[in-house]
């Protein structure tokens, strides 16, 4: 049961997060703030055949902005008959928008890009908002064109109804100077990891932060730490159905999680932070180390600080066993049943999965997503910390689980992650609020399924 003191927490908390979803980034999995305002996507017209228009995640700096607009110029040079018309904006399903924009009376675009995961994508093809696109699939033979990964995410429930834009890898990133300093090496096993932040924490630094009032920030940290605890494969069984939130390897990881704040390893200043003034922290170099998708490469390359930033994966504290990057699924491209013009669309995905958009994004040094096809394996990326996160994710992929779990059990997911790092909700107590959850949405009808 979660205490007074956090629901009152988290009233306020989400206050703020409805600001911040409206803030969305299209280069990560999730909630992060945008540098521009939020716009209404512009009306599709159905007389004019040539224009597709796309609704797209708000710009978080110029960076992301140029590195658009390089796109959509070479997709114009390949189809020099089209014109494409771009709008940002909300792309969470969480804050009800989007639904409702695809429930208004307006003519929606042609795509969307929106945040990726099987409850959210539910959310919009079971009342119809969004094309099945298993046609397509057969079509144009994506199921070969996508990494194996990708694929098996958009496959995990009844019929196909998105295109993943960007695979996500979440790990840690560090500033390098400050490990030199302390005589750190980059930790390899967990008990080396916590040794690091108590030679920091000895030394007054804050060893690792994350952001309670943008919540997927705290979800990309205990993403981390619960598959450094539980293993991947515990966590996959988690997913299916298999396991339980209850069972003992899970409660562990929330014990762990709450021993970290206690011990102040987590800045105890967390509870008031958002994700920009986590970026902002750990750029000044107030923090040692930050969870976060591969999304953050735009913001250290605008501070030009790529230099002195480098990235590991959590280590594992189960002997002999190694970990992936944790994520899924960053962002994918839905199609509402409304467009105006579904056959631009489907150029576009097509587009998305070639060479030639590869070529584009990875030869950016300053690219910060994954791409989704395999096309993208083919292309060395010019940006170091990009490339050194594919090369993680060459031999698989953990879990984030924010991506996967229903809309009840996210809710309570962080809700009482919160609450650990606050120090408002006992780990016991915690797992069984997200078990409830996941109760609910089986009850529902949610259920990951293995192909």
């Amino acid at each position: 049961m979660i205490k007074g003191r956090l629901k009152k927490f988290l009233a306020i908390a989400t206050l703020a997060s409805m600001v911040i979803a409206g803030c969305s980034s299209p280069t990560g999995s999730g909630d992060s703030n945008a540098a521009s305002a939020q716009k209404e996507p512009a009306a599709a017209s159905k007389a004019d055949g040539n224009s597709l228009s796309l609704f797209i995640p708000n710009y978080y700096n110029n960076t992301e902005k140029l590195q658009w607009e390089s796109v959509i110029k070479k997709f114009e040079e390949r189809n020099p008959d089209v014109k494409v018309t771009l709008t940002n904006g909300d792309v969470n399903t969480e804050s009800g928008k989007l639904t409702t924009m695809l429930q208004s009376g307006v003519t929606p675009p042609d795509a969307i890009l929106m945040n990726a995961g099987p409850g959210r994508v539910r959310i919009l093809s079971e009342v119809g908002l969004i094309k099945q696109l298993d046609d397509w699939y057969t079509q144009n033979n994506w199921k070969e064109k996508l990494q194996p990964f990708a694929y098996q995410m958009a496959t995990v429930t009844d019929g196909i109804y998105e295109l993943p834009h960007t695979v996500d890898a979440i790990q840690v990133y560090y500033n390098k100077d400050i490990f030199v300093k302390y005589g750190i090496s980059v930790p390899q096993t967990g008990e080396e990891f916590v040794a690091a932040m108590n030679t920091l924490k000895a030394n007054g630094v804050t060893p690792l932060n994350t952001g309670a009032r943008t919540a997927f920030t705290v979800g990309g940290l205990y993403s981390n730490l619960l598959q450094a605890a539980a293993g991947r494969d515990a966590v996959e069984a988690l997913l299916y159905g298999e396991k339980k939130w209850t069972d003992p390897e899970f409660v562990k990881s929330g014990e762990m999680l709450a021993d970290w704040a206690k011990q102040e390893y987590i800045g105890k200043e967390s509870m008031s932070l958002n994700s920009s003034d986590l970026q902002l922290s750990f750029l000044n170099k107030k923090m040692a180390m930050f969870v976060s998708p591969t999304h953050i490469i735009s913001t250290i390359a605008e501070n030009k600080a790529e230099g002195n930033i480098g990235s590991f994966n959590m280590p594992s504290f189960i002997g002999g066993q190694k970990t992936n990057p944790t994520g899924g699924l960053g962002y994918t491209w839905v199609v509402p049943s409304k467009a105006a013009h579904p056959e631009l669309a489907e150029k576009w995905m097509n587009f998305v999965l070639s060479e030639d958009y590869a070529n584009v994004v990875l030869g950016d040094p300053s690219y910060n997503l994954i791409p989704a096809s395999k096309a993208a394996l083919t292309v060395k990326p010019a940006g170091e910390l990009l490339a050194n996160a594919m090369k993680e994710i060459e031999v698989g992929v953990g879990y984030n689980p924010s991506v996967f779990i229903g809309s009840e059990a996210k809710e309570a997911y962080y809700q009482n992650l919160i609450g650990l790092i606050g120090g408002l909700v006992k780990p016991e107590e915690a797992m069984e609020a997200i078990a409830a959850g996941t109760k609910k949405d089986q009850a529902a009808g949610y259920q990951l399924t293995r192909k």
